[in-house]
């Protein structure tokens, strides 16, 4: 066997358990259904590999890479704990329930540190929320509204909000820090 060869039969395990104790350190396990959130970047804990240009095509045509990162499914973003936020904005159809951990939980279950974080919708917008800004608001990564997973063309797969201080609809500044469609948060 080829010295290429029996570093390949001695790292893949050393790796496997490496990453089993990530995982086991964050308290959970890896997505066992399809992954809708990937929190990479600045993370302790990691559960999937590296980008790989060949397998990771979407994060290709966003031109993101990461050496780190952390998939969530909706089990295990929603086995995070899941709270509900009643929102209301002018031109909506109505008021909204939206539903699903904190966005301090899942960054938490990362191992994030207390730095900024840029989330990454679908269509490529990208929003920089400052470590201020994160603390400053309960924020919460829907996964569904009025009890229904978010689907496609309804801000799928999370829609991450925050519920606007008192009784009173969201106003528009507010609404537009609200990005939808994420699937992808980078931790400084």
């Amino acid at each position: 066997m080829s010295m290429k060869g029996l570093a390949a039969v001695f790292l893949c395990p050393a790796l496997g358990l490496a990453l089993a104790a990530s995982v086991q350190a964050a308290g959970m396990k890896g997505p066992t259904g399809g992954v809708l959130l990937t929190v990479a970047g600045n993370v302790a804990h990691i559960n999937r590999p590296a980008y790989d240009e060949k397998r990771d095509v979407f994060f290709k045509y966003h031109e993101q890479e990461f050496e780190k990162a952390f998939a969530f499914d909706r089990a295990m973003l929603e086995g995070l704990g899941v709270v509900e936020v009643r929102i209301e904005y002018p031109g909506w159809d109505g008021p909204k329930n939206l539903s699903g951990p904190r966005l301090a939980d899942v960054l938490k279950a990362a191992g994030c540190g207390n730095g900024p974080i840029v989330t990454l919708a679908l269509d490529g917008f990208a929003t920089e929320i400052s470590a201020a800004g994160v603390a400053a608001h309960d924020w919460v990564l829907s996964t569904r509204a009025d009890g229904r997973p978010h689907g496609i063309g309804d801000r799928a797969p999370l829609w991450l909000v925050f519920d606007p201080p008192g009784e009173r609809p969201a106003t528009a500044e507010e609404e537009s820090m609200w990005p939808w469609s994420l699937f992808y948060i980078r931790c400084g």
